[in-house]
């Protein structure tokens, strides 16, 4: 089994680390001029939130756990929104590829616009380290990827309404859709870009450990826009999104070469929304 950037990009970076794609022509997409700038409707994760979620393979076999937290605090005056994923394969899965993953990104806790994201990778022996800031003055990216052993690399790019992967998760969230919307953005990972089809299929109810629950069954597919070609659904992935007022991503299926990979909800924990903030000083 090996780690998928651009599924970790559809999703919430996390959600599909355990997994690769499978190319799959289908329809074009819009054009990367074409993707709207969303304004923000609602604020489910207002206050702070922490998931907990883990992967199965065929439902038998768990394979990974991943954490994820979000942090309203306040940064140079302004008040934002720092997200942390931690995941990690479990002890089984370790004998064959062990993963220490970490994603961070900060966001505005209003627009919904980036500042900062960060990728560690710890995956076997690959030591990688990205970190991605944008300029506000400038409107340009400038992403630091350094690898151990290898000479660090520098990637800069203009925005033009380009988000890291976590931010347009979140950004998802905000906004109003039904079924039979698509949604699209347009992110980065690294040196390439992509854009992000969305596409809200259906309303569902969907059977957790924790009980029934209706939600949104969504269709991702992403297309390389560095790299000019077709979009790709992602190695038949799923995405359900809860219907409710959270609209928090409970589950997610992915095929792999020998089966498929499942990742469920398991914990969902609020924070107080008058403790969750903290005043910090400016970041470095």
């Amino acid at each position: 089994m090996r780690s998928s950037k651009p599924l970790l990009l559809a999703l919430i970076g996390v959600l599909c680390l355990w997994g690769s794609y499978a190319s799959m022509a289908g329809q074009a997409m819009i054009e990367p001029e074409a993707v709207p700038t969303y304004q923000p409707k609602h604020y489910p994760f207002e206050g702070g939130e922490k998931e907990v979620y883990r992967a199965s393979w065929n439902g038998i076999l768990s394979v990974a756990t991943a954490e994820i937290s979000a942090v309203p605090t306040v940064i140079d005056g302004k008040k934002v929104y720092q997200v942390r994923v931690e995941a990690k394969t479990s002890k089984v899965l370790d004998f064959v590829w062990k993963m220490r993953d970490t994603i961070t990104s900060t966001f505005d806790a209003k627009a919904l616009s980036p500042s900062r994201f960060t990728f560690n990778q710890r995956e076997n022996s690959k030591v990688i380290d990205t970190d991605a800031r944008l300029d506000h003055g400038t409107k340009r990216w400038a992403v630091n990827r350094q690898q151990a052993g290898k000479r660090t690399k520098i990637y800069e790019f203009e925005s033009q309404n380009t988000l890291d992967p976590i931010t347009a998760v979140y950004l998802a969230r905000s906004v109003d859709f039904k079924a039979g919307d698509r949604l699209y953005f347009k992110i980065f990972g690294g040196r390439y870009r992509y854009l992000l089809e969305l596409f809200v299929e259906k309303k569902e109810p969907v059977e957790l450990a924790s009980g029934q629950i209706d939600a949104y069954r969504i269709i991702p597919r992403i297309q390389n826009i560095t790299k000019r070609g077709y979009a790709k659904r992602l190695n038949q992935a799923t995405i359900w999104i809860s219907a409710d007022e959270r609209r928090l991503p409970i589950k997610l299926s992915s095929k792999i070469v020998f089966g498929n990979v499942y990742l469920e909800l398991v914990q969902d924990e609020r924070a107080p929304q008058s403790t969750a903030i903290e005043s910090r000083r400016p970041a470095s």
